[in-house]
């Protein structure tokens, strides 16, 4: 993975190992760049402060603790004959290896083979550590290393940012001087940390955990998994921890996913500052948002004005009507929002459900309909007309209470199917000519139309006496119908407080009064025809 040019510095004369160090083979990964030196004022050259790996014979060891000062941390300072005089523990204690001696070819071989593993070896754990570190900074999540004893070995930044302070600082140290925490106060408290150690270590496998934790931003709660450390004789050295923070429902995001896409309804959360946390699939199709539209981290009201210009978006209450984003047709939701709150009982966060509920508004206004409504004639029924009728009624109200003569023989000699069209088109024709009316069947052949205000005598007659002309035009179209008339009883409130019973009654006399006298005609009530 990666690639190092391997600096040398020989600052020796013997001329079988430069050739030997000349013909090794360097290790994959590596090239060599070998310089070679006099024993004149080594601490001063160029090569020195770039080196890797230092070659001294003993004509160079006086230059040594001049030459370590100026080389670069890290760099192997070999002598190759450990018997050159002069050579004593101010020397060894500034030297990474001594060799016995280059006097052989295989010697040098062997000697030079084995300071490069070395090389190779101390790359590869500096490489490794490198991509430890990388990773565990990477994440958001608390990670940490401990010993058996429970102190820290390494930690990643995430966990640096949360007990505030550096990792000198907490490397080497315990729980309680980490967390601020008396040994008291982690008795008094539900904290599990020193326990669920143990269990991994005893039990020498991965358990999951939940931990709250005191921190300089108060108590939070941790999904914690962690696991022993065992090293390859099976000892157990210690225990790695993740620890994901579920306090705040920004954080629960990856646990919510599989929860929402199986809701069958739209479904978005928010945090404690009314944010977007999360949405599923069907809250993306209910509101048209795109795959270029990323709205997590937007506040809430921003998404309801973008619904609100796009697609006429209006609530009221628990209820919303809007135009659908798929088809553009007009949609009635139910709306359900919840407080979310964590293990300490703050709130952070709402959960908000979208119901259709278009079907079900279109069948129970269907249900109300026929509730309220004749199936045959489409004109309110008997149940709606008595009830949107006022008890007490004002001066100015009129009714007129219409009944068909001779539909009997027109029923019995052509048939109930001739007979529904006659009702119907005596519907067709009060619809026409009554609109400002609230018409009903009140049951077999009897219809009537009553008048809230506004009405006179002269203009309940008149429109009685043309409703009665256009009904008689339109039966003597219908060769089935040339028998039909009409018979209607109209009246008139001139004193306030008659009761809706009593108008009802009154226009029922004054229709039998017409038929007493002739039928097709209509009579105006009057309290002598009692």
């Amino acid at each position: 993975m990666y690639h190092h040019t391997l600096r040398i510095l020989l600052c020796c004369s013997d001329a079988s190992l430069e050739s030997s160090l000349r013909g090794s083979a360097p290790h994959p990964g590596f090239t060599h760049a070998i310089t070679t030196a006099g024993a004149n004022d080594l601490a001063s050259l160029p090569a020195l402060a770039e080196a890797d790996i230092v070659l001294l014979d003993a004509p160079a060891l006086e230059q040594l603790p001049a030459m370590r000062s100026s080389a670069r941390a890290g760099a192997l300072f070999v002598c190759v004959d450990a018997g050159a005089a002069g050579l004593d523990e101010r020397h060894l204690c500034l030297l990474d290896e001594v060799w016995a001696g280059t006097s052989s070819a295989a010697l040098c071989s062997f000697y030079l083979s084995r300071l490069l593993d070395r090389v190779r070896r101390q790359k590869d754990h500096d490489l490794a550590a490198l991509q430890l570190n990388t990773a565990i900074d990477l994440t958001t999540d608390l990670v940490w290393f401990k010993d058996v004893k429970g102190e820290h070995v390494k930690v990643n930044q995430a966990f640096c940012r949360l007990v505030g302070k550096s990792r000198e600082v907490i490397e080497g140290r315990g729980h309680y001087f980490i967390w601020d925490l008396e040994p008291e106060e982690y008795a008094q408290g539900e904290f599990v940390c020193h326990e669920t150690d143990k269990i991994v270590m005893n039990s020498r496998e991965v358990g999951v955990f939940d931990e709250a934790v005191k921190t300089p931003q108060g108590m939070r709660q941790f999904k914690t998994r962690k696991a022993p450390l065992i090293n390859s004789d099976g000892g157990i050295i210690g225990t790695v921890g993740i620890a994901h923070d579920v306090t705040d429902i920004a954080n629960m995001t990856a646990e919510l996913d599989l929860v929402l896409q199986s809701i069958p309804y739209a479904v978005i959360i928010l945090d404690a500052h009314r944010r977007i946390v999360n949405f599923n699939e069907r809250f993306r199709t209910l509101f048209g948002i795109g795959p270029s539209d990323y709205i997590i981290g937007e506040p809430r009201q921003v998404l309801r004005q973008r619904a609100s210009d796009r697609l006429g978006f209006v609530r009221s209450g628990k209820h919303v009507k809007m135009r659908s984003a798929v088809d553009g047709h007009e949609k009635y939701i139910d709306m359900y929002e919840n407080e979310i709150f964590d293990i300490f009982n703050n709130v952070i966060g709402m959960i908000c459900i979208y119901r259709d509920v278009t079907r079900q508004r279109q069948i129970e206004r269907r249900l109300k309909q026929r509730a309220d409504t004749d199936d045959l004639t489409g004109l309110f029924n008997r149940h709606y007309f008595f009830k949107n009728i006022p008890v007490t009624l004002p001066v100015g109200a009129g009714l007129a209470y219409i009944d068909l003569d001779n539909f009997k023989y027109v029923n019995d000699k052509f048939g109930h199917c001739t007979g529904d069209k006659a009702l119907t088109l005596t519907a067709q024709i009060l619809r026409k000519h009554l609109r400002n009316a609230v018409i009903a069947r009140l049951g077999g052949d009897e219809f009537a139309a009553f008048f809230p205000n506004g009405c006179t005598e002269e203009l309940l007659r008149r429109r009685a006496g043309d409703l009665l002309a256009a009904m008689v035009g339109a039966y003597d179209g219908h060769e089935a119908f040339r028998g039909l008339s009409a018979s209607i009883g109209v009246t008139l409130v001139q004193l306030p407080g008659l009761s809706r019973e009593d108008l009802v009654r009154r226009g029922d006399v004054a229709m039998y009064e017409a038929k007493r006298f002739g039928k097709r005609r209509y009579c105006f009530y009057s309290a002598n025809h009692e």
